[in-house]
């Protein structure tokens, strides 16, 4: 049997020096860490305060906690929404008020999409909206006209979890309204002379 020889002092000394620099530059990196927002704070759901200014008051106006779901509806009332039916303010986007407003309008509801179809063809011709398509699928599409704008309403089942789960279920519906093309406003007329 040959004698093992003894371990080289590099060999024996680098690990160590190797794991102190390791520590060292950690121990250097943890105070850095508060300079980075947290990620985990755009899940809060309550704004953050603002800094007081010098007179006492807050920078930013407070947010009307007492608006209810009617109130928050009443600018569209040229078209039909179900009861109970939350705004989905990440997807919404809307220009104008009342009657001549465009954009895209998103809603919640804890209906199924089987009743929801029957319930904006009922619906909207009590509006005033004409119906110019309709597709019927598992994404249902129905397009509307009234005077110079246009309104796609597209329903889905929920997505996500959600669809798996009895306990929920519901519909998102998405309304996009538009000014209407020209020649879309023009075929709802009857010719001249006609």
């Amino acid at each position: 049997m040959t004698p093992i020889p003894p371990l080289n002092r590099r060999t024996r000394v680098f690990p160590r020096l190797a794991r102190v620099a390791g520590l060292a530059g950690l121990a250097a990196m943890i105070p850095l860490t508060a300079c980075v927002p947290n990620p985990l704070d755009s899940f809060n759901s309550k704004p953050a305060q603002s800094a007081a200014s010098t007179n006492g008051r807050s920078s930013e106006q407070p947010v009307d906690t007492g608006a209810t779901a009617a109130d928050t509806f009443k600018q569209f009332n040229d078209i039909p929404i179900p009861a109970d039916a939350d705004i989905d303010l990440e997807q919404s986007l809307v220009l104008g008020t009342e009657e001549g407003w465009i954009g895209r309008l998103s809603l919640d509801v804890g209906y199924v999409m089987i009743d929801m179809y029957p319930f904006y063809t009922k619906e909207m011709p009590r509006f005033g909206w004409e119906q110019l398509t309709t597709v019927r699928a598992r994404i249902s599409t129905m397009t509307y006209r009234r005077g110079s704008r246009v309104a796609t309403i597209t329903m889905q089942p929920h997505s996500g979890l959600q669809k798996f789960s009895n306990l929920s279920s519901g519909t998102t519906i998405d309304f996009t309204v538009a000014p209407a093309n020209r020649s879309v406003i023009d075929s709802g007329k009857k010719p001249a002379g006609g």
